[in-house]
C-alpha cells in the first residue's frame, strides 16, 4: 500500500515518508533491500538508474515492452565486454541509456558501481520528467537495442535494409554451427551490429563502441560488426581462405580497428591471425564487413532451411 514503510531501519528517519512513497509508486523495489534500506548509505549510479527505469515502466506499458525486449540486448558500453555489468542489470540500463536520460561518460562507460552526486541526480530527474509517460517507440537509440535484444541485430532500425520473404533473423540461427563452403572452418553468428556511415559520419548508438577517431569509414555504405564463434579446420590460419568459404560479403574475416577494440574490450583478429585462430580450437571474437548503401542483397546460411536474406534494392 502506498505510503507504508517496508523497512525497519527507516522508522523515524527524516526520509521515511518520501522513501515509502517511492516504494508505493514502484520506483524502489523493497525486495532489493532485504537487509534494510540503510538510508544514510551513498547511492550508486545503478541504484539511481534502476529507480528511474522502474518509474518509466510504471509510466506506460510501452516501457515495460521495451524492458522485456532489451533483456538480451548488447549495451553500447565497454563494461559489458569486461564483465562488470551483470545480465540482470542490462534492461534497466538499456531503458535509461536508450531514452537519453543517462548518456554515459565520454569514454562510453556507464559506471553503475560508482556513487552519484546531487548534481547528477538533479539533471537526471529533469530528463526523466521529459521522458515519463511518452512512448518508448519514439527513441531511436532504444529501438536499436530492442531490435538487438529480440533478433540479434539492429539492421532494420539503423539501415534501409529489410528482410526478404521467408528470411530468418540472426537470433534464429545464433546456435547453429555453419560450415564454410570450402570446409576451412565452422562459424556461429551470435550478433550482427550495424553502424550507418552512409554520409561519412558514424551514426547510431553502437557507433562509439566500434568506431574510433582513426577508424576508416566506408562512406556511402554501412559498416557491420559480427560477434562470432569460429573453429578453424585447416592447419594454418589464413583469412583469405576463410573469406573464400563465405558466400558473399555479409560476413568477412576482417579485423576491427585494433586501437578501438582494445579500448573497448572487444576481442578481434590480431595482426597475426594465427595468434587467435588455431585448428580445432573454438574462439569467440568480432569481425567486420561492409554492406552496400543501396542496391545490396545478401544471404547467409544457404545450405540450411534457416536462411537469412536481406536487401535494400
Amino acid at each position: 500500500m502506498e505510503g507504508q514503510n517496508p523497512f525497519a531501519d527507516l522508522k523515524g528517519h527524516w526520509s521515511e515518508s518520501a522513501v515509502s512513497q517511492l516504494v508505493g509508486q514502484g520506483f524502489i523495489n523493497a525486495g532489493d533491500y532485504a537487509k534494510g534500506f540503510n538510508p544514510n548509505a551513498e547511492l550508486t549510479r545503478y541504484e539511481m538508474m534502476k529507480w528511474i527505469a522502474n518509474g518509466l515502466i510504471k509510466s506506460g506499458s510501452s516501457f515495460q515492452d521495451a524492458f522485456n525486449d532489451t533483456k538480451n540486448t548488447l549495451l553500447p558500453t565497454p563494461e559489458v565486454n569486461r564483465g562488470t555489468i551483470r545480465a540482470e542489470q542490462i534492461p534497466y540500463l538499456a531503458l535509461v541509456r536508450g531514452t537519453g536520460i543517462v548518456g554515459g561518460f565520454q569514454d562510453g562507460t556507464l559506471k553503475p558501481a560508482d556513487s552519484t552526486t546531487r548534481a547528477e541526480v538533479s539533471a537526471i530527474l529533469l530528463r526523466y520528467m521529459d521522458v515519463e509517460g511518452t512512448d518508448a517507440g519514439k527513441y531511436s537509440d532504444l529501438n536499436e537495442m530492442r531490435e538487438v535484444g529480440t533478433t540479434g541485430t539492429n539492421l532494420t532500425t539503423i539501415s534501409n535494409y529489410f528482410y526478404t520473404k521467408n528470411s530468418v533473423k540472426v537470433s534464429d540461427i545464433s546456435k547453429e554451427e555453419i560450415n564454410l563452403s570450402n570446409k576451412s572452418g565452422v562459424v556461429t553468428l551470435h550478433r550482427y551490429i550495424v553502424v550507418d556511415v552512409t554520409e561519412g559520419k558514424a551514426k547510431g548508438i553502437y557507433a562509439p563502441l566500434f568506431i574510433g577517431s582513426e577508424t576508416h569509414l566506408f562512406k556511402g555504405n554501412y559498416m557491420a560488426f559480427a560477434d562470432i564463434s569460429f573453429t578453424s579446420k585447416i592447419e594454418k590460419s589464413n583469412l583469405i581462405t576463410f573469406n573464400g568459404g563465405l558466400y558473399n560479403g555479409f560476413l568477412q574475416f576482417n579485423r576491427l580497428d585494433l586501437k578501438q577494440a582494445s579500448k573497448n574490450g572487444l576481442v578481434t583478429i590480431p595482426e597475426s591471425s594465427r595468434d587467435l585462430i588455431k585448428k580445432d580450437v573454438k574462439k569467440r571474437f568480432w569481425i567486420t564487413s561492409v554492406l552496400d548503401g543501396e542496391n545490396g542483397a545478401y544471404s547467409f546460411n544457404q545450405k540450411s532451411e534457416n536462411i537469412l536474406k536481406i536487401q535494400n534494392m
